[in-house]
């Protein structure tokens, strides 16, 4: 079996409402934008996934990547990471395409990818992963209706100028619905964005510390990156001075950041994202690592559908996560926002469960025509076509 034929895709689907994310204040999003690639092999296999993107920032990697997968063997995914590698060399992640070979890979096995893995878990609890920045009022508000659809845990935002004011939203939201669901915050301190003008300055050790006090008294389940993600002895510092568990590393580049990380006992709760770091294989290493020295692993998906469903089929197969993020903002980012591509969004039960696709691969169904008429193709190389 050999890879015959590559697709590339950028996809612009527009959001109801715009999207501003507190990571980074002063940008709006407008669109779903992600970039999709579609793998198939000599005979007929098809593998698929998709990375975000900020416009058409990855239209040359075809041309530039695309004749070191023609021709390989899609099961050899251990050797992706070559390509992968090749990738940091010259500044672009191509982790996001490395999932469209375990799609391909469950599919010729007729197995899901969590079965592949090892993994048993057919459901897992969820967290509401919120994205924007809202008045107390109106986050107490969210949170009773999030409560209504099921979920028992919600993450919040900290990336006002002032993290006080963040507090008050824990406060009202604490006071809106008690201990009947657990509350994570989440401080986008790993980077930093000073872009625009008012950006919050970045938090120092003493800063992490008085929040992560703070936040003890309303019963916060973690604080996830209160500093830069490089930041190790300050971590380290943060985590002797707090009983709040610390989370982070969803946006490191390479393993041996992952282990600095355990060896300088920086975090309680280690997070990758398989279409960020090393795709599915290398995410599993870290899993082990999370599992190997007691610690928790949580998986970064504050992303696309494509995301959600390569990262809970690694979720389902690591026995230290105890939940899977789901990005829920609405009226912007709902469901059918964020799974633009696929023919039935990914939703959670009643119970505020997801359940694991159980068909082969990934388990995703595209929507062709939604492909068709919000994508522009950016490459198509075929095996023996000089591509």
């Amino acid at each position: 079996m050999k890879i015959d034929r590559v697709e590339l895709y950028y996809v612009a689907v527009p959001l109801p409402v715009p999207l501003e994310v507190s990571a980074q204040p002063g940008l709006q999003f407008k669109n779903n934008e992600l970039t999709f690639v579609r793998i198939t092999t000599d005979d007929g296999v098809v593998g698929e996934s998709a990375g975000f993107t900020l416009g058409r920032a990855h239209a040359g990697i075809g041309e530039t990547f695309g004749h070191f997968l023609l021709g390989r063997d899609p099961l050899d995914i251990a050797g992706f990471a070559d390509i992968l590698e090749a990738g940091l060399a010259f500044g672009v992640r191509l982790a996001w395409i490395e999932p469209a070979l375990w799609d391909i890979a469950g599919k010729v096995a007729d197995l899901p990818v969590f079965r592949l893995l090892g993994g048993g878990r057919e459901r897992v609890r969820t967290y509401c992963s919120t994205g924007e920045l809202r008045t107390p009022e109106r986050r107490a508000e969210d949170l009773l209706e999030l409560r209504e659809k099921g979920f028992s845990a919600v993450k919040l935002r900290f990336h006002s100028a002032d993290w006080r004011d963040d507090l008050k939203v824990i406060a009202a939201c604490r006071d809106a619905v008690g201990d009947t669901m657990d509350i994570l915050v989440d401080a986008n301190q790993g980077f930093h964005f000073n872009i625009f003008p008012g950006t919050p300055p970045q938090w120092d050790v003493a800063t992490a510390v008085q929040v992560a006090r703070a936040l003890e008294d309303f019963g916060v389940l973690w604080l996830e990156e209160p500093l830069d993600r490089n930041n190790y002895e300050g971590l380290r510092e943060l985590r002797q001075q707090t009983s709040m568990r610390i989370a982070g590393g969803e946006i490191m580049w390479r393993l041996h950041e992952y282990a600095l990380l355990v060896e300088k006992r920086c975090l309680d709760i280690l997070q990758t994202d398989a279409m960020f770091f090393g795709g599915i294989s290398l995410c599993r290493k870290v899993a082990a690592l999370a599992e190997a020295n007691h610690l928790g692993f949580a998986p970064h998906i504050w992303n696309n559908g494509f995301a959600l469903l390569a990262n809970l089929h690694l979720i389902a197969a690591s026995p230290s996560c105890r939940f899977c993020e789901f990005p829920y903002e609405p009226p912007s980012w709902t469901p059918a926002a964020r799974d633009a591509l696929f023919a039935e969004p990914v939703e959670i039960e009643a119970d505020g469960y997801i359940r694991v696709p159980d068909r082969p691969g990934l388990g995703l169904v595209l929507d062709e025509g939604v492909l068709a008429r919000y994508g522009e193709k950016l490459y198509d190389g075929r095996l023996g076509a000089g591509a």
